[in-house]
């Protein structure tokens, strides 16, 4: 049920203009919902926070900033 209403929202509604909101929502800085949302990301796709040099997640003041996180020298090497 919850997936087809999510369907039916997206055949409604403009995708630019959802591309613009959620392009709006990822860079306003909202202190406490900002890092709500972060959190929940985080939880529901597994992120390991281990691997970013900012591992607490209330250090990024916006979602884009998380989303473009640097992470630790020692994690994911580059074969050259």
């Amino acid at each position: 049920m919850l997936n087809d209403l999510k369907l039916s929202l997206q055949y409604i509604l403009p995708k630019l203009w959802l591309t613009r909101l959620a392009g709006w929502g990822a860079s306003k800085r909202a202190g406490w919902l900002t890092k709500l949302v972060i959190d929940l990301f985080v939880k529901y796709y597994k992120v390991d926070m281990k691997e970013a040099q900012k591992p607490d997640t209330a250090a990024y003041r916006t979602f884009n900033d998380f989303f473009v996180r640097p992470l630790r020298d020692d994690v994911r090497p580059l074969n050259t």
